[in-house]
């Protein structure tokens, strides 16, 4: 029995379960939520379109017709809890604009759904966990379209307006739809290296049992390193997509209370498969040249040892033909 396969089959073992756990993250609602390619804080979505009230007596105005009445109910339904208390505005607006209107606090991104809820306590605690309402049903290669989830929400709120009547920025669904395609790929390297990963494994029992084949080393060293680099090229699509995404979505939409936060914690689990498979490739490589420096030790010792005994036979037939 080879003991030596025990550490590469662990880490396939590892980076299998991570690779798993990477696809079905959010999958129902509490599973993992802290573990999302990304999120939208959407709880002061439209706190730019309150009327001004920081000046004592003055009205109330609206920026345009076409949202006057938006205008109105807004600060009826908001402001009305917070006059007087100005120093308190910023938490009342982000406790209750998002209800107002009729959407949820926040919503996360993950590889193959969405997932919305409000934050506990509140939207301005430090710290403030996430509570999950929903979870949108699981799709291979989902792509997140925050734009008609949104405008969807919106029209059935109690105010009944969409995403014109806040200035939403086209831009903001412009930058997800990159993030969309690098996902698609994500995807499918994933698989590639969850599914050859599940096969390392099973390479790595008969190893275990086959010593010395360095056959079987070589077939595990593929196997490792094509799983090793399809996590790889995947982590690398996260870590820039991600970065994009948040970026593109905090310039057009922090004005209007948008903001975009990256999973750490999901790059981080992608980025320890790629670690523990690239030490299963090397462990396999290192087996391979053990295996082959053992079998060049054997050879020689043969080589030897018949080398040895012909000359013995050649010594004693010398001797027999001189009559000794």
């Amino acid at each position: 029995m080879r003991i030596s396969a025990l550490f590469p089959m662990a880490c396939a073992i590892v980076a299998f379960i991570l690779g798993m756990l990477m696809l079905f993250a959010g999958h129902k609602p509490g599973f993992m939520e802290d573990y999302h390619i990304l999120t939208l804080n959407t709880s002061t979505l439209g706190h730019n379109l309150i009327p001004n009230t920081t000046t004592s007596g003055s009205s109330p105005t609206s920026t345009s017709s076409s949202i006057g009445s938006f205008f109105s109910s807004l600060a009826h339904n908001v402001t009305s809890t917070i006059e007087g208390d100005l120093d308190g505005i910023i938490d009342d607006v982000a406790d209750k604009l998002a209800k107002e209107i009729g959407i949820k606090q926040w919503y996360s991104l993950h590889l193959m759904d969405l997932c919305e809820g409000t934050y506990t306590p509140n939207a301005t605690e430090k710290g403030a966990n996430l509570n999950v309402s929903t979870c949108s049903n699981q799709t291979a290669m989902y792509h997140f379209d925050i734009t008609s989830v949104l405008n969807q929400e919106l029209e059935v709120g109690p105010l009944h307006i969409n995403l014109s009547d806040i200035d939403w920025p086209s831009d903001i669904q412009k930058g997800l739809n990159d993030l969309n395609a690098g996902l698609d790929a994500t995807f499918v390297l994933y698989a590639i290296g969850i599914a050859t990963a599940g096969c390392a494994i099973i390479a790595s029992l008969a190893a275990l049992f086959l010593n010395g084949s360095r056959l079987i080393s070589f077939g595990n060293w593929g196997l490792a390193t094509l799983s090793f680099l399809a996590f790889l090229v995947a982590s690398i699509i996260v870590t820039v997509v991600q970065k994009k995404a948040t970026h593109v979505i905090n310039k057009y939409g922090n004005e209007i209370g948008v903001y975009a936060y990256k999973g750490v914690k999901y790059l981080t689990l992608t980025w320890v498969s790629v670690a523990v498979m690239a030490l299963a490739a090397i462990a396999w490589v290192v087996e391979f040249c053990i295996g082959k420096r053992n079998r060049g030790r054997e050879y020689t010792e043969k080589t030897s040892h018949r080398t040895g005994w012909r000359h013995r036979r050649s010594d004693e037939a010398q001797l027999r033909r001189s009559g000794v």
